[in-house]
C-alpha cells in the first residue's frame, strides 16, 4: 500500500503553456495532486495550524503557514513554525 501511495505522489511533473510555447517539464517535489482524494485529508489541518496561533492560507491542495511577530521574537516564531 505504501508503495502504491509513494508512486503516486512521486515523480510528477508540471509544465506551463502560453499560447502556442511550452516550457520543458518541472519535477513537482511538494503537495498532492490538484483535484485528488488525498485533498480531502488536509481539511484538518488548518484547524491543527490555526491551534499553534499560526495562520493558514489554503487554496485548492496547496497550503501556506504564516505568522506575525515583533523582529525581536523572530527566533521564538521561527521555533513555532518548526513544531
Amino acid at each position: 500500500m505504501l508503495s502504491w501511495l509513494q508512486s503516486y505522489l512521486d515523480s510528477r511533473t508540471q509544465s506551463v503553456c502560453c499560447g502556442s510555447s511550452t516550457l520543458d517539464p518541472a519535477i513537482v517535489l511538494f503537495g498532492v495532486p490538484q483535484g485528488s482524494v488525498l485533498g480531502l485529508y488536509t481539511v484538518d489541518l488548518l484547524k491543527l495550524i490555526e491551534s499553534y496561533n499560526l495562520h493558514p492560507h489554503a487554496y485548492a491542495d496547496d497550503t501556506q503557514i504564516y505568522g506575525f511577530c515583533a523582529p525581536s521574537d523572530s527566533a521564538q516564531l521561527q521555533s513555532q513554525m518548526s513544531v
